[in-house]
């Protein structure tokens, strides 16, 4: 199924066909990301709504069915890097122009990961429904 998380539209049009035609969701893994950035004709700079908002979106949409087909899991590929990211609410809208600004706003984006997943798992407790937020690790043996 095409899925454009750039486009709120992509993600609210693929979560309909996804529950119209798949009757198990067992394990929901976040791993796409980019690290550059662009503009959108949508609020929100693009590396924020690929790394986070379509996602997060994503998430809810499948929530329900998650939680019918519980035990089931949902994992957030995020980075070590949401250590450096401060999160600006009063900037999410703004472009992101420059390598910078881009390497803030991938910090940004991957700390929104690490506390959704954190939240996720804090309301979901009891449900059957578990979230992680993992950061992949590079040259495992």
């Amino acid at each position: 199924m095409a899925l454009d998380l750039a486009s709120l539209a992509s993600v609210r049009a693929f979560a309909t066909a996804f529950l119209s035609s798949e009757p198990r969701l067992d394990i929901l893994i976040h791993n796409a990301g980019i690290s550059s950035c662009g503009g959108t004709r949508e609020p929100f700079n693009l590396l924020l709504r690929v790394n986070h908002i379509g996602p997060f979106l994503l998430t809810h949409l499948l929530l329900p069915r998650l939680k019918t087909c519980a035990p089931s899991r949902v994992v957030v590929v995020s980075s070590a890097a949401h250590q450096r990211g401060r999160l600006d609410f009063t900037r999410l809208d703004r472009p992101v122009v420059g390598w910078r600004q881009e390497l803030r706003a991938y910090a940004d984006s991957k700390l929104a990961n690490v506390l959704f997943a954190r939240e996720l798992a804090t309301q979901l407790e009891g449900t059957g429904v578990t979230c992680f937020a993992a950061h992949p690790v590079d040259g495992l043996p």
